[in-house]
């Protein structure tokens, strides 16, 4: 695959298949057997040549060079996920990763200004398993800017604390407000319940007035590990990059993180309900869902798109320099979390949300028994395909689906073997997968909020 930088909008607008989805379906169910198959679409694009080390310490360095750019794209996965945090100091992730932006590396120059100062960019990302973070930078920046990283990574300044817990707990209380991630934060309370991952990203009110620089310093020392930690570079790499890498992390300390605790598994239906100064109402509904090196993770992606996906894995994720969207409906597959789960998110401008429910929910009743016709397969897993490779159209997303790779037990072959499996999808797959996982609902509901409330 071309590894060209495009640009692209994080808002990530979709429309609303669900009725088409159930006709569709309900058609198929009825189809004659004389309906001809269309070809089975085949994986032509391929990305470029990858190599992996992973050092004694557990360090994996993952490189997929790109002679023809002009920069270089670093993505360093630390454990340090949203996950990884205790229950009841959610937001310390956040906040730890906001103070190794604003850690002074140069003088009186933070991280940031450092960066920027070398005509570069950075930024963190804040997933269930993993805080990462992007670096962007010249070749002839790389070994500087990367050593910097890797100092605040590991001493970030404590100073900045009061500050930096401020700037959160508005972040916090602003993401409150957006029915989106209420929605997204009552199946993650339901979904996840034990784990860090069941609190909001930023925290909340409660516990980030808790934390202290003893909860950051215990955060750091618990999550700064080798077994873990990837670095990812794309773009301009040489050999001498990928080594220069390796020395600056074979410090780290070789130990595991501790495990992540694993939430209960959600065995009937739930319904939570929250209000807010909205408009009208919005609905998510969510289902068990298998992760992304699961053998089920190809047919789960042809299931996405036929049910609309709505946007990537990263859609909902909250980014240190962009804003949450406030109008996504469709499909949301999280397979980095464990367990996985796929969450459609119905309402917004939507005038019929009592039909969109029933649409949606008469689909997967035919995802589950139906008979579906392999053209209506077909387009589906041309659609997966297709969503499959515009999720990686920037430096950056190459060099996160890179480091996800080299995580997987197939190393980096993963991120070409993925197109592979959805083209090799079948109708009983679907089914299986369908009864496996989409059963036992969530259903976040987020209400228009009535005077006096």
């Amino acid at each position: 695959m071309s590894s060209q930088v495009i640009g692209r909008s994080r808002t990530r607008l979709a429309f609303s298949l669900f009725a088409a989805v159930a006709v569709a379906l309900l058609a198929c169910a009825r189809a004659a057997s004389a309906a001809a198959p269309t070809q089975t679409p085949s994986a032509q694009m391929v990305f470029g040549t990858a190599t992996q080390v992973r050092l004694r310490n557990g360090v994996i360095v993952a490189s997929q060079p790109a002679s023809y750019l002009p920069i270089v794209g670093i993505q360093l996965f630390v454990p340090a996920g949203l996950a990884q945090q205790p229950p009841n100091k959610a937001g310390v992730a956040g906040l730890t990763a906001a103070l190794v932006l604003h850690t002074p590396v140069d003088g009186k120059m933070t991280l940031l200004q450092t960066v920027a100062a070398n005509g570069g960019s950075i930024s963190y990302t804040l997933d269930p398993a993993d805080t990462r973070y992007y670096l962007e930078c010249s070749p002839e920046a790389f070994g500087r800017l990367l050593h910097a990283l890797r100092v605040a990574l590991t001493h970030p300044d404590l100073s900045q604390l009061a500050a930096q817990r401020a700037a959160a707990l508005a972040r916090a209380d602003a993401l409150t407000r957006n029915p989106l991630e209420a929605a997204y934060a009552m199946v993650r309370q339901v979904r996840y319940r034990g784990t860090g991952f069941a609190q909001p990203d930023h925290g909340s009110s409660l516990t980030l007035s808790t934390l202290g620089a003893s909860d950051v310093n215990a955060f750091v020392t618990a999550s700064i590990r080798g077994n873990g930690t990837i670095v990812a570079l794309e773009g301009a790499v040489t050999q001498a990059m990928v080594d220069s890498a390796s020395q600056e992390f074979q410090g780290l300390p070789a130990a595991s993180p501790a495990p992540v605790p694993t939430p209960a598994g959600v065995g009937r239906q739930h319904q939570v309900i929250a209000h807010r100064d909205i408009a009208a109402p919005w609905v998510a509904i969510a289902y068990a869902a298998p992760t992304q090196y699961s053998p089920d993770f190809a047919a789960m992606l042809v299931i996405e798109a036929m049910l609309g996906s709505g946007g990537d894995v990263h859609a909902l994720n909250y980014e240190s320099d962009e804003l949450t969207p406030t109008d996504f409906i469709g499909a949301y597959y999280q397979y980095e979390a464990t367990p996985g789960s796929m969450i459609v998110f119905l309402g917004g401008e939507d005038e019929n949300l009592d039909q969109s429910v029933r649409d949606l929910t008469l689909g997967i009743a035919r995802l589950r028994g139906a008979e579906l016709q392999p053209s209506f397969i077909d387009e589906a897993k041309k659609k997966a395909l297709g969503d499959y490779y515009l999720s990686v159209t920037r430096l950056d997303d190459l060099g996160w689906l890179l480091g996800r790779a080299a995580a997987s037990p197939e190393g980096v072959a993963f991120e070409n073997n993925v197109p592979q499996r959805i083209t090799s999808v079948t109708a009983e797959d679907i089914r299986r997968v369908a009864r496996r996982y989409l059963q036992n609902e969530t259903i976040a509901i987020v209400l228009p909020q009535a005077a006096g409330q």
